[in-house]
């Protein structure tokens, strides 16, 4: 029988001196460095598992399983001594590549820096979470720690890993696996493991029913725009008559409708000093409709926008949540003013006019609009949509694990919600990514 030896490191071990200052540091390094560093890895194993996914839209649900298995057992068991290192390496392992948006300000240091400090902070959480060496406890917290959004920001959940599993991703089935692992992880319910396997076949998904995609032919475009180059006055007619190339092409092969990412067009696009540009999307709207992002303004703010130029005209509908520190501040601003001054970080943030998730009719369609990081909040989920049209600019996390993170959030919730998303991103693949067990790429430009 498979023994936790290795999380509880028992009290009759060999002693070693650690009054030697060599086996004194082996000691640290061993015991308080490595195994944290290691179990944090084992954790965090379903993500990096689904780097395959995300590169090849091709995956394997029952390796995926056995890896979430293993993930949460480690969770369950190890040692509460490790419990804030542990949660440090977590939070590196999630959510190292927060800190290289900031290549792109003056304080490109900060790459470095952020990282250590969201390992504190998940350090902390984790910490607590792992309080107690109780079994039934930590049940418990894993159960619940999903729901923590530190700062507003909700991208640390565990569900999230039976994404590309062939579990269920509901929370009553998450429950069910966590506590068939619990009963596994306790020696005096061993007669009970037997049993406790057979209860993980209520958490598989058996639902043969499929989601079927829309008749229309969609055309997800995929840009490589570079971040520290999107702004730039002198790229802007390179940029702009890329974009005019993509639908031209959709055109030539007879799509009905071209997505393009968010902030495709890096410019306040209903200025009247831009609108030659619109009036050209609008002419070719006339023969296919464009689904495209930019930004817009008004007598209240400035907004990110989704541009929606159908039939010779256009709507639009603006971002509703936005990302925590990329696109406002969750913190108090006399708070935010400090650090920016400290850092020598100058932040804009973005207006949002509604608290409700908007909808865009194209035709016959219906599609829940959703900007990057919208489509892994569950608030843009309301009412379960049956499609979801999101565009992303991932390049500022380029190259990370940040598209795979987010392309995992975003089957989870299609899987909760039954709802199809239509994916199309800057710097990272896009995809129609399904409720059903699959995922389909769709990796197209010119």
């Amino acid at each position: 029988m498979f023994s936790i030896r290795f999380f509880f490191p028992k009290d009759n071990q060999p002693k070693i001196n650690i009054f030697n200052a060599e086996n004194k540091i082996t000691y640290v390094i061993k015991n308080w460095l490595f195994m944290p560093l290691v179990l944090a890895f084992i954790f965090s194993l379903p993500i990096y598992a689904n780097f395959y996914t995300y590169l090849y839209g091709e995956y394997f649900p029952y390796i995926n399983s056995i890896l979430v298995l293993i993930s949460l057992f480690v969770y369950l068991n190890i040692d509460k001594r490790f419990a804030f290192l542990f949660g440090f390496f977590v939070g590196i392992f999630w959510f190292y590549w927060i800190g290289l948006s900031f290549r792109y300000t003056n304080s490109t240091y900060l790459v470095y820096i952020i990282p250590v400090i969201v390992g504190i902070i998940y350090a902390i959480l984790i910490w607590f979470a792992l309080f107690f060496n109780n079994i039934i406890f930590r049940a418990i917290t894993l159960s619940l720690i999903g729901y923590a959004t530190l700062f507003g920001f909700d991208w640390f959940v565990p569900d999230a890993m039976l994404s590309f599993s062939v579990f269920k991703v509901d929370k009553i089935s998450f429950v069910i696996i966590v506590a068939i692992l619990g009963i596994m992880s306790i020696k005096k319910l061993r007669l009970y493991r037997f049993l406790a396997v057979l209860l993980l076949f209520f958490a598989i998904d058996f639902e043969l029913q499929k989601a079927r995609i829309p008749n229309e032919k969609i055309l997800l475009t995929q840009t490589n725009t570079q971040q520290g180059e999107k702004w730039i006055g002198e790229n802007a007619d390179k940029i702009i008559q890329y974009n005019f190339n993509l639908i031209q092409n959709a055109i030539d092969k007879e799509y009905d409708i071209v997505v393009l990412p968010e902030t495709a067009f890096p410019m306040i696009l209903n200025l009247s000093f831009y609108e030659g540009i619109v009036a050209r999307l609008n002419e070719l709207s006339t023969k296919i409709t464009i689904i495209t992002g930019a930004q817009r303004n008004d007598n209240f703010g400035v907004y990110n926008t989704t541009y929606i130029f159908s039939d010779g005209s256009y709507y639009f509908a603006d971002k509703v949540f936005l990302a925590p520190f990329g696109e406002y501040m969750p913190i108090p601003g006399f708070i935010a003013d400090f650090f920016s001054k400290i850092f020598n970080i100058k932040y804009s943030s973005f207006d949002a006019n509604s608290k409700e998730p908007k909808n865009i009719a194209v035709g016959n369609l219906i599609f829940r609009n959703a900007i990057c990081y919208e489509a892994t909040t569950k608030k843009a989920y309301k009412d379960n949509p049956k499609y979801m049209m999101l565009i992303s600019n991932n390049m500022w996390f380029k190259p990370s694990s940040e598209p795979v993170i987010q392309m995992m959030l975003v089957k989870y919730y299609a899987r909760l919600h039954k709802t199809i998303v239509f994916h199309s991103a800057n710097g990272s693949n896009s995809a129609i990514i399904t409720p059903n067990i699959e995922l389909k790429f769709r990796v197209q430009g010119l």
